[in-house]
């Protein structure tokens, strides 16, 4: 598990935390697994959308969130 600090528009800071996915890809040869989805939430829970590398979307407010930090006015 990943954790990554993430920015709202004001500058409010937010942990979160990326969850990799694995699927068994075992076969009569032996144990294997693939990487599946990766899911990130709020340390709250609240689940967040991947719209790109630095952007998310929290999913219940609608408010984008990034991994870069806001330039102050």
């Amino acid at each position: 598990m990943e954790t990554i600090m993430l920015y709202g528009k004001d500058g409010t800071e937010y942990r979160a935390y990326v969850h990799q996915e694995w699927l068994d890809a075992s076969s009569m040869d032996g144990v294997a697994s693939i990487p599946g989805l990766k899911t990130v939430m709020l340390f709250n829970g609240t689940p967040l959308n991947y719209l790109d590398e630095n952007t998310f979307k929290n999913s219940i407010t609608g408010e984008l969130l990034s991994r870069l930090v806001p330039k102050r006015k």
